[in-house]
């Protein structure tokens, strides 16, 4: 399933990326969100479910897809 997820290695900040949610009560039923990485999170080069970043608007998530410019 991540296998076709970003790498650590592929995000910058200021990039624009599609996540899905982790840190609200309805994540689970919450859609992908679009926004610019503000941090990563994950210090490991390759995450299980993707990489976690924190987007410029203060939610969290798992990286699903890097949106094109």
């Amino acid at each position: 399933m991540s296998a076709d997820r970003p790498t650590r290695e592929e995000l910058r900040r200021g990039m624009s990326v599609e996540i899905e949610q982790t840190n609200a009560e309805n994540a689970d039923e919450a859609g992908p969100i679009q926004g610019n990485i503000a941090k990563i999170l994950s210090d490991e080069h390759t995450e299980p479910g993707g990489v976690k970043v924190e987007l410029e608007s203060g939610i969290t998530g798992r990286v699903k897809s890097v949106v094109p410019e």
